[in-house]
């Protein structure tokens, strides 16, 4: 693996993908290959149909591209599920969160616009100040001594990054964010990236610390215009990045003539939370918004009205786990039975985590048809087999919650710490403060809940079940929070999938490598010869 990850950034796309890409491709060639293509802004615009090529193969797609969002709500529509690819080597990774690449550079993003800020109400393109605090958590998560991040990529802009005395930028107010200047105070990110209508590059920054003796990195600010402007601004950036975690220390924080002081006030180092956010009034001054945990909260309910108008209708086109969808990703498949088939998740735990899932669209077990239940029962009795075959015992679990497609996630775990699971999926559900039940073994999930119910379910290698009843704020990642824990995997750092992304050629080697181990243990390939 290079020292160095080659990576381009451009800015708002705006459906401009041949203009996009055709550059991308005259790069590589004058330069040499890309590791990484991320996409700052808009992806979408209001003509997409450029896009329709690359759906089809007919053009390509030549570096792996991410994009982030939605930022605009008449966009939303066109987002698959994250993870997921919008066309082949086009990976859509969400609203917010942090990825680490294959090179361990570590990349945080949260796009879209401040609610609490500009006083809109636009489903899916939006963030609060919960949503800065789990961007900020997840760069934290696992590590000892943090440095800071190697790229944040945000929609606004944070407030005070304009009022440079050499460098003042012409920024409209609303899109300045104070909640985004304590994100980037706190994850101290190397570059910072965001769209804008001209490019604008900042003096570097040296971040602050809480210690005044002690020196932190700098940044590097930087506005793209967008793909194809008229004006000629610049809109794509191309850097060469060694990562954070492997860069020595005095390297990281030699100065260079340019460099400024941080644009964001101290303070904000010393909130944990940002509930009070420091805002910067036009003369420089700061003062403090007592209000801000009012406005998280009254975003919070807002947010579980948007989740009660989501319970609409699936479209099984644009299901990304259908096994007939032409969203669904085939090279994930291991092996397909009558009614369900297996498949390598995104960002596995292990090499061999896996998934069962229906053919048809199933929104959970409680909710499918008995053949679909019966064949699911197959599935986690060859998986057990399996894992067994390795010394390894499976945890199943299952999240009907925020979820349109049933998935039975299926982990395996060291036989050492079996009578450690129960304990740490308590601890982990008393941290949450969830109501938390353990079911006697071979209760049928059906007898505790209703079909149409919201739950979190596991079951460990000691037939015990885990049945939990997800309330507002229920962290997704519970399940691979409790098995990445040290007791258990031991790989915090694969909490969030995001962070443990596998390029397509990985995945493809896993999977191949998965069902040659499986195959012994696969009763479908029994059942289609007993056909024959």
């Amino acid at each position: 693996m290079a020292d160095k990850q080659k990576t381009l950034i451009c800015g708002d796309v705006n459906g401009n993908f041949n203009a996009l890409f055709s550059r991308v491709e005259s790069i590589v060639k004058k330069s040499g290959p890309f590791d990484i293509l991320l996409c700052a802004g808009n992806f979408f615009g209001d003509d997409n149909s450029q896009l329709d090529a690359y759906r089809m193969g007919t053009r390509k797609v030549p570096v792996t591209t991410y994009v982030f969002g939605p930022s605009n709500k008449d966009h939303v529509q066109y987002y698959c599920e994250e993870g997921a690819e919008i066309v082949a080597n086009v990976i859509y990774m969400g609203r917010r969160g942090l990825f680490t690449t294959s090179a361990d550079v570590k990349i945080a993003y949260l796009t879209g616009l401040s609610r609490r800020e500009l006083g809109k109400d636009i489903p899916m393109c939006t963030f609060e100040p919960s949503d800065c605090s789990a961007v900020r958590d997840a760069c934290f998560r696992g590590q000892a001594e943090f440095r800071g991040v190697d790229m944040l990529i945000t929609t606004l802009w944070p407030s005070g990054i304009q009022q440079d005395e050499l460098q003042k930028a012409d920024v409209e107010q609303e899109k300045l964010s104070d909640l985004l200047s304590w994100l980037s105070i706190h994850v101290k990110p190397r570059y910072h990236f965001v769209p804008s209508d001209k490019y604008f590059e900042r003096q570097p920054y040296r971040n602050q610390s809480m210690h005044q003796d002690y020196k932190e990195c700098a940044t590097r600010f930087i506005a793209l215009a967008p793909v194809g402007n008229k004006a000629k601004e610049k809109w794509i950036y191309a850097c060469s990045l060694q990562p954070i975690t492997k860069m020595r220390m005095t390297d990281l924080l030699q100065s260079t003539t340019d460099e400024t002081e941080c644009p964001y006030d101290s303070n904000l180092l010393k909130q944990h939370q940002p509930g009070k956010v420091v805002k910067v009034t036009d003369n420089g001054q700061f003062f403090f918004n007592m209000d801000a945990g009012q406005d998280d909260e009254r975003g919070k309910r807002r947010r579980q009205g948007e989740d009660s108008e989501k319970k609409r209708k699936i479209d099984i086109d644009e299901c990304w786990f259908c096994l007939s969808s032409p969203s669904v990703e085939k090279h994930l498949v291991i092996t397909v039975g009558t009614h369900c088939y297996l498949a390598l998740p995104k960002g596995p735990l292990t090499p061999y985590h896996v998934l069962i899932l229906p053919i048809a669209h199933h929104q959970a077990v409680t909710k499918a048809p008995d053949e679909v239940v019966s064949e699911i029962k197959k599935f986690k009795e060859a998986t057990k087999k399996f894992y067994a075959s390795m010394n390894k015992l499976a945890v199943f679990f299952e999240r009907n919650f925020r979820s349109s497609h049933m998935q039975i996630q299926c982990v395996p775990v060291p036989r050492n710490c079996s009578d450690q699971l129960l304990e740490v999926f308590q601890d982990e559900a008393g941290i949450n403060s969830l109501q938390f039940e353990v079911l006697p073994p071979f209760t049928d999930l059906a007898q505790v809940t209703f079909a149409g119910s919201v739950y979190f379910h596991a079951e460990l290698p000691s037939g015990e079940q885990i049945y939990v009843k997800p309330k507002r704020g229920f962290p997704l990642q519970f399940g691979r929070d409790v098995l990445s824990s040290p007791p258990i995997l031991n790989c915090e750092d694969k909490a969030d999938w995001r962070q443990c992304l596998l390029s397509r050629e990985e995945e493809i080697a896993y999977v191949a490598d998965l069902r040659q181990r499986f195959k012994p243990f696969d009763f479908t390939v029994d059942e289609a010869s007993d056909s024959d």
